[in-house]
């Protein structure tokens, strides 16, 4: 005996199969109304919402741009800061260093000077054998001035010493003065940090007012505000752009 089809199954499985094609007929949108079209307000309105998203996302990036060039120079400010510092230390160690050794060169040149005036030859000889290389080149220089009479004494004497020669610079005093010169260029160059940081931190506050005013610019109804402040915010997000394009990098 042949078994017949069961219909209630067959039915509710039609059903089943009807629901997954509306189903998917709603995803593909094949039952869905024809859009109506679009009115001036809603272009408007579409177009505005474009502009400020863009807006939007411009001025985030050249804001945490900005904020990063601020925070680089700031850091560069503290490097240059602290170099200065350390570069002073080191010359004001070696200029103590170059006043010690014009005392003792001044100490040997007034020795040498005394035995020689007591025509102590060998005595003054033991001195001026002692001297640094700077004060007997500075000495040779000062006696150039020296004239003898037949006698062998001087009758004329270059005025001041040896040491007040222009010439006459102990070795750590030079070395100071060339470590001051760094300390200064570490210092300007500290400043130049610091007024940099300033520039970038003004210009992520421009960027934070289109921030703002792009945000709100849509909250208003009235179309002629609305384009106030994007035009506002457009202006001020080109002149912050062409602005930090002229500012030094530092990455």
């Amino acid at each position: 005996m042949t078994q017949q089809p069961d219909a209630g199954v067959t039915a509710e499985d039609d059903s089943i199969i009807e629901k997954a094609d509306a189903i998917v007929d709603d995803i593909l949108g094949e039952n869905l109304a024809p859009e109506e079209p679009e009115t001036r307000w809603e272009r408007r309105q579409r177009i505005l919402d474009s502009w400020t998203a863009i807006l939007l996302a411009v001025a985030a990036v050249a804001t945490a741009w900005a904020s990063f060039q601020a925070s680089q120079w700031s850091g560069d400010q503290a490097d240059n800061q602290s170099a200065s510092a350390m570069a002073r230390s080191d010359a004001g160690r070696l200029a103590s260093e170059a006043t010690g050794d014009e005392i003792v060169d001044s100490q040997m040149w007034l020795s040498w000077l005394n035995a020689a005036a007591n025509k102590q030859v060998a005595r003054a000889d033991f001195f001026e054998k002692r001297f640094s290389p700077t004060l007997a080149a500075a000495q040779a220089e000062w006696l150039t001035g020296v004239q003898l009479d037949e006698n062998g004494d001087p009758v004329v004497i270059p005025p001041g010493t040896p040491m007040d020669l222009p010439d006459y610079m102990v070795p750590s005093q030079k070395e100071s003065n060339e470590i001051s010169l760094q300390a200064e260029e570490y210092l300007i160059a500290a400043d130049e940090a610091s007024h940099n940081a300033t520039r970038f931190v003004l210009l992520a506050l421009i960027f934070a007012l289109v921030l703002f005013f792009a945000s709100i610019a849509t909250k208003f109804t009235n179309p002629k505000t609305q384009a106030l402040l994007v035009v506002l915010s457009f202006g001020l997000l080109l002149f912050g752009i062409a602005r930090m394009l002229v500012l030094p990098q530092l990455l």
